[in-house]
């Protein structure tokens, strides 16, 4: 498993310093936030998306008006 070209020992060792570094109380509430950021971002990024399709699609549209057009006249 590979997320952005690190490895799971890699995310194993940095979640292993991140407890020893940040103590067990202040690990979870640092995990709450990053699973709320990561949330957020990934809606963020679906609405993005969703406009972006939806954009296309009136983009195709109007090209086949022109194409439409192009062929009457």
């Amino acid at each position: 498993m590979d997320l952005f070209g690190v490895g799971l020992n890699e995310l194993l060792v940095v979640a292993l310093l991140a407890a020893i570094v940040l103590g067990p109380e202040r690990m979870v509430r640092v995990a709450r936030e990053a699973g709320k950021l990561v949330r957020n971002l990934k809606a963020y990024f679906n609405a993005l998306s969703e406009e972006l399709k939806s954009e296309l699609d009136v983009l195709d549209e109007l090209k086949e008006v022109k194409r439409d057009l192009s062929q009457r006249f």
